[in-house]
């Protein structure tokens, strides 16, 4: 084997890699913002929640980052330890369709093809999702040819005697289980590592015997990256990163025990996959192969594990005991049977669940700052765990108004409804233009390192300070029915604060300021954004004067009435 082959291969590897992050980044990107409601939406039950990380991990082509999210709601106490459960078990299934993928020989040939349309694709593209699709496309070609260019570097090792001898110690389970493990925690896929396995088995380098271990051990070094994810969530959500744990060496015992146990004149296991893919596939392929053994491992496992679950779980919460279980993330305040009760104490309740949902608004506008001053995503992830609760509120909130409008309400109460609902909806929006806009544009500056101008972030700053007083001043007149307060937002609020920010970036961007020119779309973006937000909280303050004074219209009229 020349240096050459050695150079191939570590492009090779390098190209493959590359393609496997940055396709993952991009799937991610075009579903990820869904991915969240998706998993808790359909964890309902063990068999929703198995399907729901088994179509996720396949979309986003990596079981830990499916843990990792499945850990970070567990954390945010927006699903159970109990739910996470089944989702695991579905990721560790989705984590091996990729390497099915890549076992067909022919497929990596059309690798060139694959770079062509994504690539041709990327420059006609116009919108930020059409750009993810078409890098994606443009990444699926790299994988493959990273693929071909190991397979084509590793032919020469069928006949290199120093390699073949290192490989026949690799046939113990045991030591071929010990580099999969090390390798895959160093790159944190088992998908990539079984790709690998599957490169040099297209180059005749290694045969099933060797890399079923490998690939076992790559199973159980996965989950190295959803302990890592889990390290700064609480304890429930450690507890849904070190079941994987014990999930993958139980299966990895099962398969053991297979692979120590002769059948004519092989290991079980071996044979029942040479049977299988002979029977069932008609392919002695050792590709193919291989990608059916690492498909095996966790069908094997969930046949054994899913009608013992409950058993399973037990054994974890011995060995892994709970500590202080947190209850899913939910309304504080309002329930259905609460309109059976009292409509005024289901009205009070009301409008004190909207000051809880209105507390975690609070808490994104005060996140804005440091997800612009940082350049780390800490506050990002916090910002959408919030925004998550914000939704789960308000999916709450509006039914139960709707519901106790259909009681015999009377006039006053009706209103009350009504109001409640429109300032709901606004406080529901405030958090989607963070989540949904700002959130973005902080990613965006943090991707492209991109530094605003001293004055500029003054600038900024101030105006999300603008914000924090005015939300503040405007929930307090909604928990007090202060209408002062109310009405001094409404008239401090003239938008001319903004455009004159907007005219000092413009200048600095005539003047030919640097950070300026580098952050203009960010910057006036950002200020658009804020001018919106402030927009939603003048409509609250007004919902709230005109509540008021409706309420005192009518007082007034009883008086006359009674005079």
């Amino acid at each position: 084997m020349s240096i050459w082959n050695l150079f191939s291969l570590a492009g090779g590897l390098s190209v493959f890699l590359y393609g496997m992050m940055q396709m993952n980044k991009h799937l991610t990107s075009i579903a990820g913002s869904r991915m969240k409601s998706i998993m808790l939406t359909l964890t309902k039950s063990p068999l929703r929640g198995y399907l729901t990380g088994l179509g996720i991990t396949i979309v986003n082509q990596s079981s830990s980052a499916t843990t990792v999210l499945e850990a970070a709601l567990v954390g945010a106490g927006l699903m159970t330890f109990g739910q996470s459960v089944s989702v695991t078990l579905g990721a560790e299934l989705g984590s091996t369709f990729l390497p099915q993928l890549v076992a067909f020989p022919s497929i990596t040939k059309f690798a060139s093809l694959f770079i062509f349309i994504g690539f041709c694709m990327l420059l006609l593209a116009k919108t930020k999702r059409n750009r993810h699709i078409a890098m994606t496309i443009l990444t699926f070609g790299l994988l493959f040819l990273g693929m071909d260019m190991m397979s084509d570097s590793l032919r020469p090792l069928r006949s290199y005697e120093p390699f073949l001898d290192l490989m026949k110690g690799i046939e113990h389970p045991l030591t071929g289980m010990l580099i999969g493990i090390v390798f895959t925690m160093i790159i944190q896929s088992s998908g990539a590592t079984t790709g690998i396995t599957i490169a040099m088995a297209l180059a005749g380098a290694i045969t099933l015997e060797q890399a079923v271990p490998i690939n076992l051990g790559a199973a159980i070094g996965t989950c190295i990256t959803a302990v890592l994810g889990s390290l700064t969530l609480n304890w429930e959500a450690k507890r849904s990163a070190y079941i994987h744990i014990m999930f993958q060496l139980i299966g990895s015992i099962w398969v053991l025990i297979l692979l120590f146990i002769p059948y004519q004149g092989e290991r079980l296991y071996i044979w029942f996959i040479r049977w299988f893919t002979l029977h069932f596939l008609a392919t002695e392929d050792p590709a193919r192969q291989i990608a059916m053994g690492f498909t095996f491992m966790p069908l094997i496992n969930h046949i054994i594990l899913f009608p013992n679950l409950k058993f399973f779980i037990a054994l974890f919460n011995r060995i892994v005991p709970e500590r202080e279980l947190p209850k899913p993330f939910g309304p504080k305040y309002i329930s259905e049977s609460l309109i059976k009760q009292s409509i005024d104490l289901s009205i009070m309740m009301t409008r004190k669940e909207i000051l809880y949902s209105a507390d975690f608004v609070n808490q994104m506008i005060m996140e804005m700052k440091d997800a612009f001053r940082s350049k780390q995503s800490e506050a990002l992830d916090r910002i959408s765990s919030l925004d998550s609760k914000v939704d789960k509120l308000h999916k709450t909130i509006i039914p139960f108004l709707a519901h106790l409008s259909q009681e015999e309400l009377t006039v006053q109460q009706s209103e009350l409804c009504i109001r409640f609902m429109h300032i709901q909806n606004e406080i529901e929006s405030i958090g989607d233009v963070i989540d949904k806009n700002i959130r973005v544009l902080a990613i965006k500056k943090i991707e492209k390192n991109l530094i605003f101008s001293e004055n500029g972030f003054h600038e900024l700053e101030h105006l999300i300070y603008k914000i924090k007083y005015n939300f503040e001043h405007v929930i307090s007149a909604l928990k007090d029915d202060n209408l002062e307060s109310a009405k001094s937002i409404i008239a401090s609020f003239t938008g001319d604060e903004e455009e004159r920010y907007k005219e000092l970036h413009i200048e600095r961007l005539y003047n030919g300021q640097v950070e300026s020119i580098a952050t203009s779309s960010v910057h006036l973006d950002l200020i658009t954004y804020f001018s919106q937000i402030n927009g939603h909280i003048v409509y609250i303050a007004q919902r709230i004067i005109e509540g008021e004074k409706t309420q005192t219209k009518r007082t007034s009229s009883k008086d006359s009435q009674r005079r």
